[in-house]
């Protein structure tokens, strides 16, 4: 049958509309995709950015309070204080009597008996034991090379090892030539000849 005029067979449309080039491929949407792409990435460099200053600025305030304790601890190491508390001198260094062969060579402490003994600063025991008029005796080597003897001591509370500054070492006795319980303090810089206890903590910035 002929076609009326100006009519389109159906096929033919759909071929037409097969073969139309796809709407995707536009230029304005793929400029956009684009763009988008791009800001994606920008902001994942942004965002590494970020990361890695904040990174970087923990990692050196890390570093500063690890610096900042490790310089605390020093200074608590190498801290001076008293070795005993609520106590009178009764004898200086120097003092001449019957008690000593020569003139005194430490500092009393007169103390109840079994108050705590303290190192005065950190170091290591490196005597402990009896010594003759001494008595129950315990001698630290400190950080500096000083050496610290207490004598006349009631018991040991520690006999070997590292101590830290105010460390309980041992009780407050009258044990070899003593009249009384007192804590007796000789100083020995360098583990050389005794020097006056008094005026050395006062170097130190120790009141006695």
């Amino acid at each position: 049958m002929p076609h009326a005029v100006g009519s389109t067979d159906s096929s033919d449309g759909l071929n037409a509309i097969a073969q139309r080039p796809q709407e995707a491929g536009h230029p304005a949407e793929a400029g956009a995709l684009d763009t988008l792409v791009a800001a994606e990435q920008s902001l994942a460099a942004e965002t590494g950015e970020v990361a890695q200053e904040a990174h970087t600025r923990i990692a050196e305030q890390q570093r500063i309070e690890a610096a900042e304790e490790a310089a605390r601890a020093e200074r608590e190491a190498k801290r001076w204080l008293l070795p005993v508390d609520n106590y009178r001198i009764t004898a200086g260094f120097g003092a001449g009597g019957s008690m000593w062969s020569n003139r005194h060579t430490g500092l009393d402490f007169a103390a109840p008996t079994g108050t705590e003994v303290r190192s005065v600063s950190s170091g290591e025991i490196i005597f402990a034991g009896y010594d003759g008029p001494y008595g129950n005796k315990i001698v630290v080597r400190h950080w500096d090379g000083t050496e610290t003897w207490y004598c006349h001591l009631s018991r040991f509370v520690l006999r070997s090892g590292e101590v830290a500054p105010g460390e309980v070492i041992g009780r407050v006795g009258s044990t070899g030539n003593s009249t009384g319980p007192h804590l007796h303090l000789e100083v020995h810089p360098g583990g050389g000849d005794p020097v006056n206890p008094r005026s050395w903590l006062q170097e130190q910035g120790v009141d006695v």
